[in-house]
């Protein structure tokens, strides 16, 4: 199952980059949504490789989380994959420039079931996919309107 969205960003790609690609705003996002997350081996510069480890309950049941940056092409491209209760979960974030300061994000998220009662869960996501999919948007949405913001705070400033 696959859930795709984009969304135009008033900010120079380098930007949007940075902010939608940091994946350790992601861990504090998770840890919020009571998540027990810790980076492997400490890492604390972004790289293809790096990764977390944890739990998380699902439907539940805790279950075993692991996260790993599989691909970091600056400014461009960055995708992690997730294995979490006998699901892979892939993100891709790619960045195109419009402008000097104007990018198209494209987020795509990639479900894939590996156990039964993975395929059970994901049955349930199948039927909520429209709301699922409205609250993706909105959250790409959300996001870039804060970045845009940020992004003129900043130029005020400088």
């Amino acid at each position: 199952m696959i859930f795709e969205t984009s969304e135009e960003v008033d900010v120079p790609r380098d930007f949007a980059f940075s902010r939608f690609g940091d994946f350790t705003r992601y861990e504090a996002a998770a840890r919020g949504y009571g998540a027990d997350i810790r980076r492997v081996n400490g890492f604390t510069e972004l790289a293809e490789g790096v990764g977390w480890r944890g739990s998380v309950m699902v439907r539940g049941k805790t279950r075993g989380v692991e996260a790993t940056v599989t691909r970091l092409v600056r400014p461009e491209h960055a995708q992690m994959q997730t294995l979490v209760g006998g699901m892979t979960v892939t993100v891709d974030l790619t960045f195109e420039d419009l402008g000097p300061e104007q990018t198209l994000v494209r987020a795509r998220a990639s479900l894939r079931a590996t156990t039964l009662a993975a395929r059970l869960i994901l049955q349930t996501v199948k039927l909520g996919r429209r709301q699922i999919q409205a609250k993706i948007d909105s959250r790409i949405v959300a996001l870039a309107n804060e970045y845009e913001d940020e992004y003129r705070r900043i130029q005020d400033r400088g």
